[in-house]
Formats: structure tokens, C-alpha cells, sequence
């Protein structure tokens, strides 16, 4: 098995930054967020260039994002506000881009809030930013070789 960069290269996709700046400190140091897209124009247009070693057409303007590019991302986070549907569709326009096996987190439909919810309230980047970095771990710890969807 290949050894895999430390700090991990991810992109998150989220819809607000306020949100995705405390999540993208709390993964660290083992998951580094490169690019934040809050966009589905900009998820189908930049993730196809990050998975494939390239710069992304859209600037990271939000500072969520380290803007990192020299290693290829290995995984794309979702936060709640994408729909499983958006991420199987960008996941799609992906194909065949990445360099690696990708592990696309994506928030469980099943668990996914509302239209008429609230925001997300303080401890939630906490709560996600756990969730998603026990499931990129076990990606990793089973040797980072599937390609594929995985749900928190």
C-alpha cells in the first residue's frame, strides 16, 4: 500500500462559511481542507480539476480553504445543505478525473434536516467535523483503495 499524505488533501463543499471555516480547523491536522466550494456550478466545474491534480477554475475566496494545490485531492466532504442526489450527480461529472481512490462523505438522507429547520446551531461544526474524520479514518485505515459514497 502506497503511503498517504499527511495532512490528507480534502475539498469540503458547503453552503455557508461561517460553518465550513470551524469544521475545515477542527479536521485538522490529519485532513486538510485545500478548496471550499459553496456552489453546485462550482462543485461541477473545480472538483473534476482537484481530483485530477489541477488547479480549480473558481478562487477560494471564502478563507476556508488553504489553497494548498501541490498534492491531488483524495477526498471530497459534503456538508448537510447538498442533497445525495447533487453529490451522485457531481461524483458523476467526476468520473474518470481522479488520480486516486476518492471517498466522496456526503450527510445521510435519512438524517438530513428539513427546509423549515433552523440553521445549525453552535456544537454543530463540532458534531460534523467528528462525524466526518471518524469516517475519513476508516477509509484510511482500510488502505484508502474504495472509491466511493460513504454516509454520515
Amino acid at each position: 500500500m502506497a503511503s498517504l499524505p499527511n495532512p490528507l488533501p480534502v475539498v469540503l463543499c458547503g453552503r455557508r462559511a461561517e460553518v465550513g471555516k470551524p469544521v475545515a480547523e477542527l479536521l485538522l491536522p490529519e485532513y486538510e481542507v485545500v478548496h471550499f466550494i459553496t456552489t453546485n456550478e462550482a462543485c461541477l466545474s473545480d472538483i473534476p480539476r482537484l481530483l485530477s491534480g489541477q488547479k480549480p477554475q473558481s478562487a477560494d475566496e471564502s478563507g476556508v480553504g488553504t489553497q494548498n494545490y501541490s498534492k491531488t485531492a483524495r477526498a471530497v466532504i459534503f456538508g448537510r445543505g447538498y442533497d445525495i442526489t447533487e453529490v451522485e450527480q457531481f461524483r458523476k461529472a467526476s468520473d474518470g478525473s481522479n488520480v486516486h481512490p476518492v471517498a466522496w462523505i456526503t450527510g445521510d438522507p435519512n438524517r438530513k434536516p428539513g427546509p423549515n429547520d433552523p440553521p445549525p446551531g453552535p456544537g454543530y461544526a463540532q458534531f460534523a467535523a467528528e462525524q466526518v474524520k471518524g469516517k475519513l479514518n476508516k477509509w484510511r485505515d482500510e488502505g484508502a483503495t474504495k472509491d466511493g459514497i460513504i454516509l454520515w
